[in-house]
């Protein structure tokens, strides 16, 4: 008799998931990352750049040991699942490149949550730092909001380190 049964629904719905994630107090929300966890998962608010390579761009490219570290980010673009990416980060005094393939693609009513692979070895250890230098970044900005803007850079940078950092993504 199922197949008499007809789903209703729209396409709104379909891209719904409902998840219930534990109270943790102390881990921001940023960090949580339902459906890939383990990956860096970059801020929202910070900008990304992101490049899908070509066939023949990606035949000049050498990748140098595939990792098992994961990186997320949202996209309002749709990015394919094995495509060959490059992500572009701006901090304030350098432009990162990571390359990787995208593993995973889950849409939403704004966009992509995209999930890739870093393909070189020795980029794992730098986004670590580069991610973290995004999210203290932010932290900085919202308490200088919150608190006034004379607050010291340094202090709110070791406050970030103490409450955050032994909860920040490993891989």
């Amino acid at each position: 008799m199922l197949h008499d049964t007809e789903s209703i629904r729209t396409p709104e719905q379909q891209l719904t998931r409902t998840v219930f994630t534990p109270e943790l107090s102390e881990l921001p929300a940023i960090f949580q990352n339902d459906f890939l966890q383990g990956f860096i998962k970059h801020p929202e608010r910070f900008p990304i750049g992101v490049k899908r390579l070509r066939f023949w761009e990606r035949s000049k490219i050498e990748f140098r040991n595939a990792t098992d570290i994961g990186f997320s980010f949202f996209s309002e673009e749709y990015q394919k699942p094995g495509d060959i990416i490059e992500v572009t980060i701006t901090s304030k005094n350098e432009i990162n490149y990571f390359l990787g393939k995208v593993v995973l693609v889950m849409g939403s009513k704004k966009g992509y949550e995209i999930g890739m692979m870093l393909l070189n070895i020795e980029d794992g250890p730098r986004l670590r730092i580069v991610e973290q230098i995004c999210h203290i970044e932010l932290y900085l900005s919202d308490k200088r909001y919150k608190e006034g803007p004379f607050l010291s850079k340094e202090k709110l940078t070791e406050e970030w380190i103490e409450r955050f950092a032994g909860n920040f993504p490993v891989r």
